[in-house]
């Protein structure tokens, strides 16, 4: 399927961020954090003006690419509902101790049956292994010589 979205070869999570932008007409944006416990390791939050992808900061480099290719599978496949921003008068008026940017967060995610997730792991590790076999200087491209077989073919 990952064919089948025509990207040209790549060799960094922001040209994949910025190809996948270009498809759905939205722009995407790349937000490291510190995931608190019990948060998964990256999600998708659907804003008005962009798609936001939230990831963990404390990890590798090549698992925050990873956990970005999922999230980017996750727009890909459409498995993201429009979500009205909240209305934030009403928020501080119904919740008045939660911080609205937490409350937008929360409302921003959605929860995923598991066929969801399972093409979202399929299409994000097909997009990883685009990453990771893309000529160029990206940090995950240099990883392309260990993947390759003696003769030179990718395995």
């Amino acid at each position: 399927m990952a064919r089948a979205l025509d990207l040209p070869p790549l060799s960094t999570v922001e040209e994949l961020c910025a190809a996948v932008a270009d498809r759905s007409g939205r722009p995407v944006r790349l937000t490291p954090r510190r995931m608190r416990v019990g948060e998964p390791s990256g999600f998708v939050e659907r804003r008005a003006d962009a798609d936001v992808i939230h990831f963990e900061q404390e990890t590798s480099g090549l698992h925050q690419a990873h956990i970005i290719c999922h999230e980017l599978a996750h727009l890909l496949c459409g498995h993201l509902a429009e979500v009205p921003p909240p209305d934030e008068e009403a928020a501080r008026v119904e919740l008045p101790t939660i911080d609205p940017d937490m409350l937008r967060l929360v409302l921003g995610r959605s929860h995923y049956d598991d066929a969801a997730e399972q093409e979202a792991e399929v299409l994000g590790a097909e997009l990883m292994r685009i990453l990771v076999l893309a000529p160029g200087a990206g940090t995950t491209s240099q990883l392309a010589p260990a993947l390759e077989h003696r003769r030179g073919q990718h395995v």
